[in-house]
Parts: structure tokens; sequence; C-alpha cells
């Protein structure tokens, strides 16, 4: 038997949305974009040729240019990941040790205390109000050497204002500010990463500009912090491919930008569906999903009967106070307009219960 560490031994790793493998189905279980820029397409594939059988630039340096004209910082400020969740691990690296404690609201998303764990620091854990309000004064007493703060969160797309998290970083060793979702959103918090040496915000690529295959995501912090970020990353972390999509989704900001303004309408005009045709509960969001509390129906069975359809959403079980709610993400308009008219089939014969057909 090969000997594991104790607590990778006990570890119960991340469980990702389920991802079918045949097409054919709606998925809105996961947050992935509907849509993809073109230009974006067209240059991967003439990207596809002998030099992928060469290394990427070690550190991203075109995608960093261009991330640092985005964001009015130097490409010192910039550092660029295999996705966002490898720059949360890389963090989390450079700055945790055994028994260092890793702090975040709760519910939030559940990859925080997976790496926390991996690394041997210690899980710490601040439940969030009744309407997914901020516990500040909880965070910061919890004395993290990270503490992370998921804005807009997920799985509510609650966003948080920049003096309570301004406030919560000159009382924490190192603030992460977790965007991944910040284009949905009214506005972002890129300027405490600007102003403050302690805060670091990361953004992912895979929601807002379609790349979630591609794996490509970047932090934003103190030039020093970066530096150091570089120092513990793997050799080669982002692949030539992932660079140039990247390159050229920043090129292609304008249908970007378009793109995510339709979202935001989509995305409040479902809400409104839900609240006012079949009076449901939405949490007011700033991403592209909604939260939907579905009482009087079972969430479990209103899941299963979706899933009957070909229509995945995501319900988290394990969540004691919200374990009959659904998160919903935003798809293409057909796609919302399918899930409204299965919907109304599913809750048209009443209250929809376990146990019943």
């Amino acid at each position: 038997m090969v000997h594991i560490r104790p607590e990778i031994a006990a570890l119960h790793g991340y469980t990702p949305g389920h991802q079918p493998s045949e097409g054919g189905w709606i998925k809105l279980n996961t947050n992935e974009s509907p849509a993809v820029a073109p230009g974006v397409l067209t240059r991967l594939r003439e990207a596809v040729t002998e030099d992928v059988r060469l290394y990427p630039n070690p550190v991203s340096q075109e995608l960093r240019e261009r991330l640092a004209d985005r964001h009015r910082v130097t490409p010192e400020h910039i550092f660029v990941g295999n996705g966002s969740d490898d720059v949360l691990n890389l963090i989390i690296r450079a700055v945790c040790g055994p028994e260092a404690r890793v702090v975040a609201p709760h519910p939030s998303y559940s990859l925080y205390p997976v790496l926390a764990e991996i690394q041997g620091a210690r899980m710490v854990h601040c439940p969030l109000g009744p309407g997914f309000e901020l516990p500040v004064r909880q965070l910061a007493a919890a004395r993290g050497a990270v503490t992370f703060v998921a804005s807009p969160n997920n799985p509510a797309g609650t966003h948080y204002g920049a003096d309570e998290l301004r406030w919560l970083a000159e009382r924490t060793n190192l603030l992460v500010i977790d965007e991944a979702y910040v284009e949905f959103a009214s506005s972002d918090r890129i300027d405490l990463a600007r102003t403050l040496p302690n805060v670091c915000v990361t953004r992912s690529f895979s929601k807002a500009f379609g790349l979630a295959g591609i794996r490509l995501g970047y932090a934003v912090g103190d030039p020093e912090f970066i530096d150091v970020l570089h120092r513990v990353k793997d050799s080669y972390n982002v692949s030539r491919l992932a660079q140039v999509a990247g390159v050229v989704a920043c090129d292609e900001i304008a249908w970007a930008e378009a793109h995510w303004e339709a979202t935001r309408v989509r995305r409040d005009a479902f809400a409104e569906e839900l609240r006012g045709r079949f009076d449901l509960q939405v949490y007011p969001s700033e991403a592209n999903f909604v939260f939907v509390e579905c009482a009087p129906h079972d969430a479990g069975v209103v899941q299963r009967e979706l899933a009957n359809h070909r229509i995945l959403v995501r319900r988290f079980a394990e969540e004691p106070r919200h374990a009959n709610a659904l998160r919903v993400s935003i798809g293409s308009d057909a796609e919302m307009r399918t899930l409204l008219e299965v919907l109304g089939e599913i809750l048209a014969v009443g209250p929809v219960r376990n146990g019943e057909d």
C-alpha cells in the first residue's frame, strides 16, 4: 500500500456539476456561457500549427500586458493561471503553512475548503446572514492567513460593497476577492487591488468570455505578491492555446460587453417570471445565475423533473438552510424560454412534492 497523508486520505474532493457525455442537454447547472466570441474561435483554429510542439511563454506575457491595459495597472500587477482555481490554489500554497487559517463566508465556493485541506491549513467558515449579508466582523475576528470573499457570491449572486471589503482588508492578512462573476455585476472592486497591498482580486475567463473549456484565469494584486505567485507556480502553467484565446478575448471586448448586458437583461427578466408567474422567492443576483427557493415545491423533485426533460440545474442538498433551493444559470434566449415552458408544465399541477407523480 502507498502511504497517503492522513488529511488527504480523509479528504472529500470538490464535486463539480454534472457534465453529460452526450449532447442534447440544456446545461444550466455550472454557470457556463451560452456563447463565445466568434473571433476567438477563428484565432484558435489558426493557432493550431506545428508551434504546439513548443512550450508557451512561461508567464503569459502578452496576455498580462492586455489585462494590465484593461485594468489600468502594470503587467507586474497581473498573474495568469490555468483557470482561476489554479490561482486560488497558488495563493494558498504561497501563504498558508500547516494549521494556518483559511477564512471564508458560508455558503460560498466549495473549492476553498478543499484547497485549504490539501495544504494542511484549517478552514474557518463564517455564516452569511439570512439575505446572504457579509459577516465582516466575524471574518475579521477569525484572523485568517487568507480570507476569501466571492463577490458576487455563489450560490446567490450577492455583490458586496467596496467600503465593507476595504474595512475587512484593513483587519486581515490577505483578502482575496473572487470576482469570477463580476462582469455581470454593476461594478467591480479592482480599485482595492490597485490601492491596498494586501488585496488580491481573482478573475475567470470561463463565465464572462465563454472559455470554460480552455481553463484561464488571472489575479490582480500588488507586484510583490504577484512575484510570489510566479515563484510558486508550475513551470508552464498556461498553454499556448489558452494564451491565444485570452489575448483575442481581450481584443473582442465590445462583443463581450454586449454579451454581458444581454445576460443581465435575461437574468432579470427570468427572475421576474419566477416571482410573478410562479410566486417563487428569488434572491437578488448580480451574477450569471439566480438562486431560487422552491417552496411550496420540493426542489429535488423539480430538479429531477427538469432532468427528465434534459434540463440541468444545480441543487445544494448538503446546505441545510438552502436545501430546498435551486441555482439556475442564465443560458441563451431559447434555453430560458424552454426552461420556463417546462417549469410551467411541472408546476401547473400544484405543489410538487417528494413521492408525488
